[in-house]
């Protein structure tokens, strides 16, 4: 019987991912060197009311709020995997590195020739990064995550207080090799150099995840209910408490944009554990009312479960259909009501894909599938295939390459 321990992290993932959609719609993959956005949330198009409720709605619920849930849901993975391993007896770090070794080198190949914006290289190397630490006691993981927080405080001011100039993405509308492969190349060169930016402003929130899936905050919730109750009101304050300001300045209500941007990229980090306790409430729910098995959740869920491929088939999905050097080109260079429509509709074609491949394929999906295949060891794999029987909740918690991918 599906219980809410299983159907937390899938329902969490499929939802991030059309955050993610269509805040990459908006801001990345709608974007047209012909029609510039002023902003850096979406466009106002003939001072359409559609384009700013939409920018609204963007600021409040979509902007930097998947991708925190996401971070937290990658770490929470990690710590399953450890406890997972450890529990069998297996040497952790070797099993953790080659699989997130793997994770890398697709999130390479990824930024080079789709998505130039890639999150999974960043992640993989999240996780790699907190293989040593995994030794180390919750209370040293939650002083390191605070220092790191803190530097991370400290960038986002300085940027503030000195803007460099122009941080948008470079608009669509040169061709392939100018506007994806050239980007991607460099920026997987660049990758050292990002590496030091992201261990103070993504690991924090892989560790946060890390610590909760140590302790198995989903599998076991109840001492966790108000810790999750504070995480989930702290989620709601910033959401909206920097979100209506970020949508206000956006549409030119009152000024200074780039700083209440850069304050959502900083704040907005301390969603991704609120969010997830969202999700938990709202499983619960489904749970108590017997809609676990409707048609909307089970899609959901079928998404969450091959989430590493419906995030790589946004990109081609995004390709295909939507810049100017596709096959369409449909809403490049629209305003942000169009785009987030763009968006929306993407990931309802990734929700169709999954669904339908859970149901005549596998609920793995094919990158899940040829991940496991290359992450792991033939005796890792013989190991999982046991240890998930006798303890089916670790199947809900991959996150892109979770428990059990």
């Amino acid at each position: 019987m599906t219980n809410n321990r299983i159907l937390t992290p899938d329902l969490a993932r499929g939802s991030a991912l059309l955050g993610i959609a269509v805040a990459n719609a908006v801001t990345v993959w709608t974007t047209n060197i012909n029609h510039p956005m002023p902003g850096h949330i979406g466009i106002i198009a003939h001072d359409s009311l559609w384009d700013k409720i939409a920018i609204m709605i963007g600021a409040i619920f979509v902007h930097v709020r998947g991708l925190p849930m996401f971070a937290t849901l990658l770490g929470y993975g990690v710590g399953m995997i450890l406890v997972r391993e450890q529990r069998n007896g297996s040497r952790y770090k070797r099993v953790l590195t080659r699989r997130y070794a793997t994770l890398a080198l697709i999130g390479v190949l990824h930024m080079i020739f789709l998505f130039y914006g890639d999150i999974m290289l960043t992640y993989a190397l999240m996780a790699l990064t907190i293989v040593p630490l995994a030794k180390y006691k919750d209370k040293t993981l939650i002083i390191v995550t605070c220092v790191l927080y803190l530097a991370s405080t400290a960038f986002f001011i300085h940027s503030i207080l000195s803007p460099t100039g122009e941080d948008r993405a470079n608009p669509y509308g040169h061709g392939y090799f100018v506007d994806q492969l050239g980007p991607g190349t460099f920026l997987v060169q660049a990758t050292p150099i990002m590496y030091l930016l992201d261990i103070i402003t993504v690991l924090p929130m892989v560790l946060v995840g890390f610590i909760a899936g140590r302790r198995g905050m989903l599998e076991n919730p109840e001492p966790y209910r108000r810790l999750m109750r504070w995480c989930a009101g702290l989620a709601v304050v910033v959401s909206f408490g920097l979100g209506i300001p970020l949508g206000l300045a956006s549409i030119g209500v009152i000024g200074g944009e780039p700083a209440w941007f850069t304050l959502n990229q900083l704040v907005g980090q301390l969603v991704g554990l609120g969010m997830i306790a969202w999700v938990f409430y709202i499983a619960q729910w489904l749970q108590r009312r017997g809609w676990v098995h409707t048609l909307p959740v089970r899609m959901l869920v079928a998404l969450g479960r091959m989430s590493m491929t419906g995030y790589v088939l946004q990109s081609v999905l995004f390709i295909a259909l939507v810049v100017p050097w596709g096959f369409l080109g449909l809403g490049s260079g629209s305003g942000a009501a169009a785009a987030m429509s763009v968006g929306a509709g993407v990931w309802l074609l990734t929700l169709i894909f999954a669904y339908t491949w859970s149901r005549t394929v596998s609920k793995r999906g094919p990158l899940e599938t040829l991940h496991r295949r290359i992450g792991y060891s033939k005796t890792s794999r013989a190991a999982i295939l046991p240890a998930a029987e006798q303890n089916p909740p670790t199947e809900g918690t991959q996150f892109l390459t979770g428990a059990t991918s």
